[in-house]
């Protein structure tokens, strides 16, 4: 960005001073980190997020990025601070080349309607843990799904399933997918089954039922009694793209 600090690099001289604060020469570390006009910002938003931003320098903004959490969540974190910088630049331009005077409460609308707006494309899974956070920016959870798809010995294809299965984790929504391929098999007459998916840790609950979640494990001994013989195996997820779309 062509801060005055930039400007002077490239060999221009001009009389510099924040368009903020008017306190100190114009960097981009100033500008985007300590001035207050920006501390005040990234303030609000680790309200809004429920966390403390460092303002140290420009990685430190990433640190903020809880390290357990759905990838909904990390999508609504990198959002919000892109555009927290964004907002920053086109209210410094603002007063650079319009002559309008700052808003930090504009500034703030701003942010928060770029983060909802932008978060709906997030392709990231929700936890119901992640409710305060999605509710502090009006946003929509990202429900998890799951499927598959079957295929006879040829590759041909037979048919193909999906469901919406609100807030579990990954490895829930993969044990309900074999269970549900089962009913299916067994529905359409099929008794003799090849599972395949790219949960390699799913595949353990063939040789430990155990590791079945408790909410699904009556539904899982129900399938297992259909009279299906299975044979289960981890496929990598490049080989499993077909029943991923």
């Amino acid at each position: 960005m062509p801060t005055d600090e930039n400007l002077r690099t490239r060999g221009c001289i001009i009389v510099s001073a924040c368009c903020f604060c008017l306190n100190t020469d114009e960097s981009s570390y100033h500008l985007f980190l300590q001035c207050p006009f920006a501390k005040e910002l990234w303030t609000w938003l680790g309200g809004k997020l429920n966390c403390v931003i460092e303002c140290a320098s420009t990685l430190s903004l990433l640190s903020c990025i809880p390290t357990r959490c759905s990838s909904q969540i990390v999508d609504l974190f990198l959002v919000a601070v892109i555009h927290t910088i964004h907002t920053i630049r086109l209210s410094r331009n603002s007063i650079r080349f319009s002559s309008n005077a700052a808003n930090v409460q504009s500034a703030k609308v701003k942010i928060h309607s770029l983060v909802v707006m932008l978060s709906k494309a997030s392709v990231g899974k929700y936890l119901h843990t992640d409710s305060t956070l999605l509710d502090s920016f009006t946003m929509p959870a990202h429900y998890r799904t799951c499927g598959g798809l079957f295929q006879d010995s040829r590759g041909s294809f037979l048919g193909a399933f999906v469901g919406n299965i609100g807030a579990a984790s990954v490895f829930h929504s993969e044990v309900l997918a074999f269970i549900l391929a089962m009913e299916h098999a067994a529905h359409h007459g099929w008794r003799n089954v090849w599972l395949e998916s790219d949960s390699s840790s799913a595949i353990l609950i063939f040789s430990n039922p155990s590791l079945v979640p408790l909410l699904l494990r009556n539904r899982w001994y129900n399938a297992c009694s259909l009279g299906i013989q299975i044979i289960a195996s981890h496929i990598f997820r490049e080989g499993n793209c077909c029943a991923d779309r």
